[in-house]
């Protein structure tokens, strides 16, 4: 069983055909759906036939308890706290600029986790956003131990810009190297802003993988080797929201079962391609 700690959110998709202009109406077209990494990769296993436990926190409003109920809907185990206000997610996209505007509310806490939580799991999947404020990373952080001790494989995906400045490159490598983590995830901008040259590992981990939208994941071995995967080529995308979670999704789906990392991208690379052909974090039509 996979267990994914850290955000669910709301998410507000909005397109931009045309600059915004002060003062004035812009139309544009919207969407709202489900956000948060940890989520959306529960989320997305589920869609694929796993039984993924979620732990996390949102509003103590209906929205919270909308989206909680959309990502049980689909198969996931969620153990949620409601508290406070549901935390949003505003991408715009269009004019050649996909921008981000985040605001984690209540994804914050919980402020405890409890070893219960670990019942039954083989996986741990965490963001390195849930490690850049407390109350959750300080609850996540007295978890490790008991991680350590049941041997529990653990994925971290790579820290965003916005990640970086509350967390700090230091303090995120020494994490890695703390952790030891079977795989740490990150984009190639991500790799670079943790201060790696372009095929160096990660310190501790056992596994770096580097993704590149469209052009070949790089596999970085503890051990200096290094393998290439390619991705297929796409014929339609319908939206982007979310491919980098069901990358995870099916990486971490191919780790369970045993496969090397090699084909555990190769499978992360098939359901990214299926999220990309619907719109947000999902492989349903």
């Amino acid at each position: 069983m996979l267990l994914a700690i850290g955000d669910l959110l709301e998410e507000i998709l909005i397109q931009l055909k045309e600059p915004p202009v002060r003062g004035q109406d812009t139309p544009v077209r919207s969407a709202r759906i489900r956000g948060g990494s940890a989520a959306n990769v529960a989320a997305i296993d589920a869609e694929m036939g796993g039984t993924p436990r979620l732990v996390c926190q949102v509003g103590d409003d209906a929205v919270g308890y909308l989206l909680a109920e959309d990502v049980r809907s689909r198969g996931v185990q969620v153990d949620v706290r409601h508290s406070g206000a549901t935390g949003v997610i505003v991408t715009t996209v269009g004019l050649g600029v996909r921008s981000r505007l985040v605001d984690r509310g209540a994804s914050r806490g919980p402020t405890m986790l409890d070893d219960v939580e670990l019942e039954g799991v083989t996986q741990l999947y965490v963001a390195a956003s849930a490690f850049t404020e407390d109350p959750l990373a300080s609850a996540i952080e007295g978890l490790l131990a008991s991680l350590a001790e049941c041997r529990i494989p653990v994925v971290v995906s790579g820290p965003s810009a916005a990640d970086l400045e509350l967390l700090g490159v230091d303090a995120f490598t020494e994490l890695i190297r703390t952790l030891r983590p079977d795989a740490v995830v990150l984009n190639r901008a991500e790799h670079k802003a943790v201060g790696c040259q372009p095929r160096q590992a990660l310190a501790g981990a056992r596994t770096t993988i580097v993704t590149a939208g469209s052009r070949p994941t790089l596999v970085l071995q503890a051990s200096g080797d290094t393998e290439s995967v390619p991705v297929a080529p796409i014929a339609t995308i319908r939206d982007r929201t979310g491919a980098g979670d069901g990358f995870l999704a099916g990486f971490l789906s191919s780790r369970r079962t045993g496969a090397d990392a090699v084909a555990a991208c190769h499978a992360g690379h098939r359901v990214a391609a299926r999220v990309l052909q619907n719109l947000g974090p999902t492989t349903v039509r």
